[in-house]
């Protein structure tokens, strides 16, 4: 006797299992995530921040620039002085570019202007070469000393000394070999100025290579020029 087994329907040999929608699904996304780009990574707040103040470095850095540069767009002028303005436009002489400066003032003095400063010597001597153009386009030279005494009754005695005649001053840059200008040997032929402010005495001589044709307008013309450069003391204090 022949046995018979049950038969079943035919298996789908050659065909992916069947699964649900939703596990499908699930897996669909677990594969989009694996194969997409990885996101971006978050900026350094730091280096955003190291950024920024590199930046306005640059800027302070440029604005100091044009403050300093008078703009930078004009050409410099020869700096003039920083005293209070007067009659005369002084600029500094290319020969003595700097200020001298020297503690015996007996040294670069002469005459009873010298004794005195033999006898009471001074705490400093400032001296410095001007320039300045007369109307007519000559040039004057202004030698600008300032005495610094120990004390106020000093400094009178010394304006009391210089200002009378024959009785010497403080050397001028030129008389004292400082300085050599063609046409001119020393500037007490000129105009001759002196102030005294508390300790401090300044004395002013001035006068040109070209002088005028009359003796006594020439040197009251120099004796102008030695009032107004008094106030260029105040670049040497």
């Amino acid at each position: 006797m022949t046995q018979q087994l049950p038969m079943f329907p035919p298996r789908p040999y050659g065909t992916a299992p069947l699964y649900p929608a939703d596990e499908l699904q699930k897996l669909q996304t677990i594969m989009d995530r694996r194969s997409a780009p990885p996101p971006p990574r978050g900026r350094n707040p730091w280096l955003l921040r190291g950024l920024v103040l590199v930046a306005v470095a640059v800027v302070s850095g440029l604005v100091w620039w044009l403050v300093n540069s008078g703009g930078g767009g004009t050409s410099g002028a020869p700096t003039t002085s920083s005293a209070p303005a007067g009659k005369f436009a002084f600029v500094k002489a290319a020969e003595i570019p700097q200020p001298l400066h020297d503690t015996n003032c007996a040294a670069h003095s002469y005459g009873k202007t010298k004794e005195f400063l033999g006898q009471t010597p001074c705490q400093q001597l400032t001296r410095a070469l001007y320039t300045t153009k007369l109307s007519d386009g000559r040039t004057v030279y202004s030698s600008v000393s300032v005495v610094r005494m120990k004390s106020a009754e000093d400094a009178a005695k010394l304006k009391d000394i210089t200002s009378q005649d024959g009785t010497g001053s403080v050397s001028d840059l030129l008389l004292d070999k400082a300085v050599s200008i063609p046409g001119l040997d020393r500037l007490n032929n000129g105009g001759f100025a002196n102030e005294q402010r508390e300790r401090t005495v300044v004395i002013v001589e001035s006068d040109s290579p070209n002088k005028g044709s009359d003796k006594a307008s020439h040197h009251a013309e120099m004796k102008r020029v030695s009032l107004d450069a008094l106030r260029l003391a105040a670049d040497l204090t």
